[in-house]
């Protein structure tokens, strides 16, 4: 008895160079998706928080644009700009540079923040007053807080040991977390003056 009468027909077939007759591929034919690695579970997670940070922030745009307009355009701005920036995050498709500047975006949105709630903004008709804490706008500070820390994990060629945790399952638990408690907050929060 010949090799060839013990061999499978699919393999005849791909020796022969044509294609196999029916029955169900080899396992070398099929192909997977690769697990995902760490940093890519990482950039997901940064993206959907950005996404979910835009989202709250979307609804202060709606909150803030009845008492000052330019309030209400600048949390519009900052949700497209979130939303967009966390597509891309979601995606992978951010250089390092473009990384880091949303990292800075976060940190200036932040420092914002703190300040309307310490010494008050310098314009608007509340001028010099702290606003109260909402929920709203301590989910979103929160989000921005462990978005720029996880750019950092990702930006730093080796990760420092403090930041280890933001990246892979850790940070997929952490984005659950998160981005539970901002819708949470979208759904009982609102803006009190």
């Amino acid at each position: 008895m010949s090799a060839a009468a013990h061999t499978p027909p699919d393999v005849l077939a791909e020796q022969r160079g044509s294609p196999p007759q029916g029955g169900p591929p080899d396992r070398a034919q099929v192909r997977r998706s690769p697990a995902p690695t760490a940093q890519s579970e990482t950039y997901g997670v940064l993206g959907a928080l950005s996404i979910m940070t835009g989202v709250l922030h979307a609804k202060a745009m709606v909150d803030h644009a009845s008492h000052y307009w330019p309030f209400g355009v600048f949390f519009g701005l900052l949700t497209c700009w979130q939303t967009a920036w966390g597509v891309r995050a979601y995606r992978a498709q951010l250089s390092r540079r473009a990384l880091v500047a949303g990292a800075w975006v976060n940190v200036a949105v932040v420092c914002v923040w703190l300040t309307s709630r310490t010494v008050g903004l310098p314009i608007g008709p509340w001028a010099g007053e702290p606003e109260a804490l909402g929920m709203i706008d301590i989910m979103a500070s929160l989000d921005e807080i462990v978005i720029v820390a996880m750019v950092a994990s990702l930006a730093s060629a080796a990760a420092r040991p403090g930041l280890v945790w933001l990246r892979g399952g850790y940070a997929v638990r952490l984005g659950i977390m998160l981005s539970t408690a901002s819708l949470f907050a979208t759904t009982i929060g609102g803006h009190t003056h």
